[in-house]
Parts: structure tokens; C-alpha cells; sequence
């Protein structure tokens, strides 16, 4: 295991981000720490690290490690949308909505989010606006087909039958 002390951040970064994908998470989080000793604002390390907590579902550390990752990257949407999630795990949908609002501000284009938010206005019981938030989903990317499930489900919830049918369809 000396060889490992002699990896470069990147080389490093890439042995932690196969043993991620393998879900080895022990290793990929010993190995995003180690980075993180090294160089603390990296910002992938920071990032991936808190995508494996949110995985293993310790939440709240993960939450921290988003927040770092946008103070160090104020536009990245994916961590907006990541601290989302987290934040939704954590029953704080408010600040989830805020968060998934921010991931669509940067990137409108963005149908995750989109479909992240819908989601969220649809747990808060903003069934409109979760309507629009799975419409734009879909108008984004026509085969996303948990947004498809979820409006039929507001659909239905509004007694919209019809419109709810062909939605699963």
C-alpha cells in the first residue's frame, strides 16, 4: 500500500471514484479524506464525498459537505440539486425547494431538478405547481419516466382521471 502515498490528488481522485462506482464506499471515502487533509476545498473531493454520505444515508454530514461544495462553486447544480435531496431526507422541505429552485435558476434546462422540485411541491401539497414542475421535466426530456408517473399521480389526486391515464401511458 506505500505505492498509494505516492498518488497525485488526480490519481488519487480516480482510484477513490472507481472504488465509489464499485461501491466500495470505505475505501472511496478514506481516499476523498485524504485529498481532503491535503487540499480541503477540492471540489470534487468535497462534492463525491458528500454524494457517497447522502448513498449511505448519513445525511447530515452529507448536507455540510454540500454546502461546502457551494461555497467553494456557487454555480454548480448538481450540488444544489444533491443538498436538495439531502435536505428532503432530512424533512426540510422548504430549504429543498429553495435548493432544487436554485439548480433550475442556474440551469432551466435542468429536468432532475425539475422533476426533484415536483416531487417536493407535490409532498407540500402545491399540486399546480407541481404539475408545472413535471410538465417542464417531461417538455425537457419526453422519456422521463418517473416524471410521467408522478404527474399522473398529482393528476389523479386533483381527480383529473383522464389526463392522469394518459400521463402513465
Amino acid at each position: 500500500m506505500n505505492e498509494k502515498k505516492n498518488l497525485t490528488t488526480e490519481e488519487t481522485l480516480a482510484l477513490a471514484i472507481q472504488n465509489h462506482q464499485k461501491k466500495k464506499f470505505e475505501a472511496a471515502e478514506n481516499l476523498y479524506k485524504e485529498i481532503l487533509k491535503i487540499k480541503p476545498n477540492h471540489f470534487q473531493s468535497n462534492f463525491l464525498l458528500g454524494t457517497l454520505f447522502a448513498q449511505t444515508q448519513k445525511f447530515n454530514i452529507a448536507k455540510k459537505l454540500f454546502e461546502k461544495t457551494i461555497k467553494i462553486n456557487p454555480d454548480y447544480m448538481d450540488a444544489y440539486n444533491n443538498l436538495g435531496n439531502v435536505l428532503k431526507e432530512l424533512g426540510e422541505y422548504q430549504k429543498a425547494k429553495s435548493s432544487y429552485e436554485r439548480a433550475i435558476q442556474i440551469n432551466p434546462n435542468y429536468a432532475v431538478a425539475h422533476y426533484n422540485l415536483g416531487n417536493i411541491l407535490q409532498k407540500l401539497g402545491e399540486y399546480k405547481k407541481a404539475i408545472s414542475s413535471f410538465e417542464k421535466a417531461i417538455q425537457i426530456q419526453p422519456g422521463f419516466v418517473m416524471a410521467h408517473n408522478n404527474l399522473g399521480d398529482v393528476l389523479q389526486k386533483l381527480g383529473k382521471y383522464k389526463k392522469a391515464i394518459s400521463s402513465y401511458e
